[in-house]
Order: structure tokens, then sequence, then C-alpha cells
């Protein structure tokens, strides 16, 4: 596994920032200049491949991962694909599966660099804070390169300052926006992102207005459309529409913590919303990211789905495993309301906002979004997988590794 270091040129702020103080002595302004040009810019590549490397600390120079990839993936004939994300669990099921098919991978993250083994020797690791790059920087970044899948942005988890709608576009859509226009520079021609099922769960029933009742499903609502449109008919796009995800990538932590944590603070009854969801794992999202490189054509959203379960017996699962005897109970949204309206004061008093209504969330989980898993599972050959199981290993990871994990990037596992 090789890793590559860099930091965009210019200002940064937040996460990012500190890895431009540990990588980098002076990021030169402007654009990122072609391979080969000086710069003021350090860059560092370490190896941990067994065979030689050319570099060792190379500065001043711009390294671009193409020579990286010629001299690491030699044995490696199949497409060139660019995960941004891909250091993140959902990176690491992909990543595995690509290489598996003879692709060559570089997985582009944020935060800590994985450790060795984690990803394919054969793989390039460039730690990058693709969002702060401009879109003639991201198109040096992914030039040569076949498909891009795209597994970063905000989730539901985030809250941003009110209007959060702000937010989530220059999370979630701005930066496909960009990726596009660097797209059709570069001349990548696949396009593959990890988004949300709530956009097929807005196309099922339209009655909801989903997209009115959440800031952050109106923002995958929105890159849905800019992808498409941006695209045109010289990129194909692929958007995987993905509802909970289970599992676990070794040594990460899951986000899922919070389900633990209401359960065992609980006494005898827990009170679940009455709805349910579809329920997929980490390693199907894995074999659907990686098969729709190769056979995504023209413009496609792929509602991916394994099995739809209601919330009330997504929590006895949990429940059980963790050897917990609780009683749970579905109730109406009438029975969360005051909680619901009182948490809304509260972020509006201080000026924030969630990813979604909290009233309006109340509504939404009162209904199935259940997903045919039929339809994706043909086009993208995704087998049928044990849901418990996956589910056992997300709380034991969990219980291990805390309810966060890595955050290597800024990656999707919750809808």
């Amino acid at each position: 596994m090789v890793f590559l270091f860099t930091a965009c040129p210019g200002g940064g702020t937040g996460r990012h920032a500190g890895l431009k103080i540990l990588f980098a002595e002076k990021a030169s302004a402007g654009s990122i200049p072609a391979p080969g040009t000086k710069t003021q810019a350090k860059a560092w590549v370490f190896s941990f491949s067994s065979r030689p490397h050319p570099w060792s600390l190379q500065t001043p120079k711009y390294l671009s991962p193409e020579p990286l990839l010629h001299q690491e993936k030699a044995e490696l004939s199949g497409m060139k694909i660019a995960m941004i994300g891909g250091t993140g669990q959902l990176g690491y099921f992909t990543i595995h599966r690509l290489h598996a098919m003879g692709h060559q991978t570089l997985a582009i993250g944020i935060g800590q660099a994985p450790e060795q083994g984690y990803l394919p020797d054969a793989t390039t690791v460039l730690l990058r804070n693709t969002d702060e790059c401009g879109v003639h920087e991201l198109a040096d970044l992914i030039s040569g390169f076949d498909v891009i899948i795209h597994a970063a942005g905000a989730d539901g988890r985030n809250l941003f300052d009110a209007p959060a709608i702000h937010g989530f576009r220059a999370a979630n859509v701005e930066p496909i926006r960009n990726l596009v226009a660097a797209m059709k520079i570069s001349g990548a021609k696949k396009l593959i992102i990890l988004g949300s099922y709530y956009t097929a769960m807005h196309r099922m029933f339209p009655h909801l207005n989903i997209i009115d009742k959440s800031p952050y499903i109106r923002s995958r609502f929105e890159q849905n459309q800019v992808a498409f449109e941006e695209a045109g008919p010289g990129i194909s796009v692929g958007i995987l529409e993905l509802p909970y995800i289970f599992g676990a990538a070794p040594k990460r932590g899951t986000p899922w913590g919070f389900y633990i944590d209401l359960l065992k603070q609980s006494r005898a009854v827990v009170h679940v919303h009455a709805g349910g969801t579809a329920c997929i794992t980490m390693n199907q999202v894995g074999i659907a990211a990686a098969h729709a490189c190769e056979k995504l054509e023209g413009h496609k959203n792929y509602p991916i789905g394994n099995i739809n379960l209601k919330y009330k017996e997504l929590f006895e699962i949990f429940s059980a495993n963790l050897d917990l005897k609780r009683n749970i109970i579905a109730m109406p949204p009438s029975h969360f309301a005051e909680k619901a309206r009182l948490q809304s004061e509260h972020l509006a008093m201080a000026g924030k906002e969630a990813a979604y209504d909290a009233l309006g969330l109340l509504d939404m989980e009162d209904h199935d979004f259940f997903i045919d898993p039929a339809p994706a599972a043909q086009a993208l050959g995704i087998p049928p997988e044990d849901i418990e199981k996956a589910i056992t290993q997300t709380i034991d990871a969990t219980l291990k590794y805390n309810g966060n994990g890595l955050n290597n990037s800024k990656e999707l596992l919750r809808p």
C-alpha cells in the first residue's frame, strides 16, 4: 500500500487544517501545477510494500498518483478507479472488491491514514480533502482515471447553522458539481455516487413531501439533479440509493452506538416508531459499487435493498444481541410529538438546524420505507446476505472500537 500525503494549496480550516500543518511546510497559492512542476510544497510517500519504491522523501515536487499506479500495479490490467471516501469503511469493502476484479484503485480520504493491510498493497492512498480543491486541481488529481466513486459528504447526523440547507448544499451538492466539471476536463467517463435511499422514497411517496421536511434529503435530491444535468450524455452517472447499512470493517467502530446506548439506558420498555426501513450490509454496498463501475451505462438510480425490517424488529435484533430483555413497543407519531417540539425549539434558540425537521421526521418514520431488492440485485449482481449477522458485527465493532470509529472519510453509513 502506498501513502501519498499532500495538502490543497491556499486556505483551509477545520479538520483538514491539521493535515496541512503536519504534512506540508508551505502550500503554494493558486491551482496545483501539472505533475513535475516545482512548487514549495512537500509531499511524503510511504510504502508498506516489500517491493522497492523509487521515492523516499521528495521535495520540492508535486507528485501525481499516476506514476505510483504504474509502479505498484503492473499486475492489474483493469480500469483505473478513484474513490473519494475510499479510506473509510465502505471504501474498505469497495476497494477490496475492485482489486479482486482486477482494477487499479486510488483511495482518497481525510483524517488518519489506514494501517498496513487495511487496503490492498496495490492500492494508492491519498490523504486529500477534495472539497477544498478547485476544478482544475481536482481534474489533475483524477487525470487518467476511468471511473470516479464519490462516497463522501454530510449525512443525517450533521448539524449546521440555520438555515442548514446551505451547509448541506456545500457538503453534498457543490462537490458533485465541481467533480463533474473536473471529470469533463480529465476524461473520466463514469461517476458512481453513494447516495441515500430517501431520494427513492421521495419518488415512492411524493405525497409525504419529505424533501420539504429535511434539508439533508433536499440536498440529496439536488445532488441527483446536478449530477445528471451537469454530466449530460458524455458521462454515465449511477446513484446507489443506500438505506440503513450494517457490518464493520476491521478495527473500526460504527455510527450505531446510539441504538446501543438507548437500549442500555432504557428500562423494561422501549418505545419506537411504527414504520420500518430497508437494510443492507457494508459488503453488499462494496459489491454494488464495484459492479456498477463495470455495468453502468447512461444515467440510473439504483435503490439498493436486502431485507426490510420494522423499527420494532430492528430494535429487537439489537436487544437480543446485547442480551437485554426489553419489550419493544411501536407507537404512533403523537407519542413523540412533545419531545420533537422541544428539540426543535432548543435548536432554534441556538441558531442551529438538524438534518431533519423533528416533527416532520415523526411522519416519515411512521411509514415503511421499504425497497424491493430484486431490480438492483439483478442489475448489479448483489447477492442476499444475513442482516442479523451484519448487525452482530456492527454491535461487536461498536462495543470494541466505540460508536464513531476512525473518521477516515466523510463517508455515509446511515441514510
